[in-house]
């Protein structure tokens, strides 16, 4: 496998184990609405990045007087598009594969 890809997965695959601690942290404080919204201070500049990163996509939302809370729909919408997404990926690796191996015969041939 190419470097840079397995470099890429590893990468996703941390960033998506921070933004569920910082879910999960939400979640477990019942920080779901503006009435229970807290103040959130992250542990580490890559959980800041991916709290920063939640409030920009809408997962997260801050209120006017800086707490924050977890916006559940908005999760659960964004876990619907990643079947999709993965579908899509998929799809693109596999017409990949498919164009390598017929160059590949029409070299060899």
């Amino acid at each position: 496998m190419n470097p840079a890809i397995h470099a890429a997965i590893i990468a996703a695959t941390q960033q998506e184990a921070v933004r569920e601690k910082v879910e999960s942290k939400l979640r477990n404080a019942k920080a779901l609405d503006p009435s229970s919204a807290i103040l959130f201070a992250p542990a580490d500049k890559a959980e800041q990045k991916l709290l920063n990163a939640a409030v920009g996509t809408g997962n997260v939302v801050r209120t006017n007087d800086g707490r924050v809370y977890l916006d559940e729909r908005a999760v659960a919408d964004r876990r619907q598009g990643k079947g999709f997404k993965a579908l899509l990926i998929t799809l693109a690796i596999g017409s990949l594969i498919a164009s390598v191996a017929v160059l590949a015969a029409r070299v060899g041939g």
